[in-house]
């Protein structure tokens, strides 16, 4: 069985538990039979260990699989286009670097994060949301994004001057669940530096754990 065939049984069997736990709520609530309570809670058991059997088989790191593209907007500079492969995915920071800038950027809260469906190319626009242009020269990405089964990875991206890119396999990373969970109000955070003195501050100010490396800027 094909890791991508796994994905999909671990897909099936999650929206099956949900829907017979959905039934088990229902009945109780409305006082069903002990037999038909007991008849869906070996059918919610039944697909929980399904859905464990289908980890353990992908060696429990089914990793998800986007792909990504650079393109030229004409307002914002750089649109970073993702096609997401495999499973839906939540992407909620971005950081770019180019030549002339350094920016790490954070969306809040999970309902606000970019949801790229099974199939789909989603278009995100970096320079929309700092509210200036970035460019494609010598640009790297990093993103960073959380999966269904509450687990975060971080994909690198790069181009180089004659437009070669390169991109890295998904990394696995910590995920702190209250770390998505517990905002609530609607923000995009973005911290930056610009090389060329165009963004007030200095890289001690804005990047201090970085600083250290980047006296010669």
């Amino acid at each position: 069985m094909s890791n991508f065939e796994i994905i999909i049984n671990c897909i099936t069997a999650l929206g099956a538990l949900a829907t017979a736990g959905t039934f088990i709520y229902v009945i109780k609530s409305q006082r069903g039979t002990q037999k038909q309570i007991d008849s869906l809670s070996q059918m919610a058991t039944t697909f929980t260990r399904q859905y464990e059997m289908a980890r353990i088989q992908a060696g429990n790191t089914i990793y998800p699989k986007i792909q990504i593209t650079l393109k030229h907007d004409v307002m914002w500079g750089m649109k970073i286009l993702v096609k997401n492969l495999s499973y839906p995915i939540e992407i909620y920071r971005i950081i770019v670097h180019t030549d002339q800038h350094h920016s790490d950027i954070t969306i809040k809260p999970k309902g606000d994060y970019i949801a790229i469906r099974q199939g789909e190319t989603k278009p995100i626009l970096p320079g929309e949301m700092v509210r200036h242009p970035l460019y494609l020269y010598s640009a790297s990405l990093r993103l960073f994004l959380v999966t269904p089964f509450d687990e975060a990875y971080e994909i690198r991206y790069a181009v180089s001057n004659e437009q070669e890119s390169y991109q890295s396999e998904a990394i696995p990373i910590l995920f702190r669940k209250e770390d998505h969970e517990n905002d609530t109000e609607t923000t995009i955070t973005a911290k930056e530096y610009s090389i060329h003195g165009n963004i007030p501050g200095t890289v001690d100010d804005n990047f201090p754990e970085i600083s250290r490396d980047s006296e010669c800027i």
